[in-house]
């Protein structure tokens, strides 16, 4: 196996992002144009909460304990990241899941039903995934696995936000919209950069960059399948996910 330079090895990573960027899904495209129903939506936040804000930051805290000690790291994942979301201490606002629950309302959905209703395969393969990451002790695969989907997914929010205000009635700057211009910011980008921090410095030994590049590959193949349920279940309505709507 051949021992790629940290540049190579970042700009491979960042080449199979851009490949198969979440942007690109038929789900966001539906949002963006207005085609997608108010339930269809509140179907996609009841699972995306699960896959995305409800995870953080606890899985974080569990790579963070297992990652060396090393003062870009403690900046950049737990001041950037643990601390953003889970107090909102950069953004000035608060913990991103209660954030999440505000524009979850608009939409009709309640705590309760972000935390108890049933989650479709898909989704649920995604989560149990980024668990994995974090407890196995691979600190990181963990920290590229999701880092690099994430930097990258602000410009996926973006679109989002874009046919929200577009199609949904919503505003910018409102409460409501919060949680995606959160998350389409500079904020949401930033949370990107210890992915090239840690792989640039760690990942020095072909079976090491190996690894990464599995963890960054299987993070973006489970969060397509996840996408592509959710479009199934609520969007295109297969009665086959009858029973999670």
């Amino acid at each position: 196996m051949t021992i790629r330079t940290a540049l190579e090895l970042v700009d491979e990573i960042n080449e199979i992002v851009e490949a198969r960027h979440i942007k690109e899904h038929p789900l966001v495209d539906e949002i963006r144009a207005g085609r997608a129903s108010r339930a269809a939506i509140a179907g996609f936040l009841r699972n995306f909460y699960q896959i995305g804000p409800r995870p953080s930051p606890q899985a974080d805290c569990a790579i963070f304990a297992k990652c060396p000690e090393d003062p870009e790291i403690f900046h950049h994942l737990f001041e950037d990241v643990i601390l953003e979301e889970g107090a909102g201490t950069e953004s000035g606002t608060e913990r991103h899941l209660n954030v999440f629950l505000e524009h979850a309302q608009a939409f009709g959905l309640t705590q309760d039903d972000l935390d108890n209703n049933p989650t479709i395969p898909e989704c649920k393969a995604f989560v149990h995934w980024r668990y994995h990451l974090a407890y196995k002790g691979d600190w990181l695969g963990a920290i590229a696995g999701i880092a690099f989907i994430e930097g990258a997914s602000a410009r996926r929010n973006d679109i989002i936000i874009e046919g929200l205000v577009e199609h949904y009635g919503f505003e910018r700057g409102a409460p409501d919209l919060l949680f995606w211009e959160l998350h389409a910011s500079e904020i949401e980008e930033g949370h990107g950069d210890i992915g090239a921090v840690v792989v640039s410095r760690y990942a020095n030994d072909a079976h090491t960059q190996e690894s990464v590049l599995d963890a960054v590959v299987t993070s973006i193949d489970l969060q397509w399948l996840a996408f592509d349920g959710i479009h199934r279940a609520f969007f295109e309505e297969d009665p086959a996910y009858e029973r999670w709507r």
